[in-house]
């Protein structure tokens, strides 16, 4: 499962801390499944997203759409 975000008018990702809530806007325009690392425990959230992210499987995923 992944979580996809928002995107706000200025083109960044709003993302949510699953945890806490707490909120930030993301550079990211290859994805709205963004992942952060929060400082409400200092773990990925959200942790289903974490993958999709920080291993780049949306460049693959993205690669495999082009061929």
């Amino acid at each position: 499962m992944l979580i996809l975000y928002p995107r706000l008018s200025n083109g960044n990702v709003l993302w949510t801390c699953d945890n806490c809530d707490v909120t930030a806007e993301v550079s990211e325009f290859e994805t709205n499944a963004v992942a952060l690392v929060c400082t409400c425990d200092m773990k990925v959230h959200p942790k289903c997203n974490s993958d999709w992210y920080y291993n780049r499987l949306f460049i693959t995923n993205i690669r495999k759409k082009k061929i």
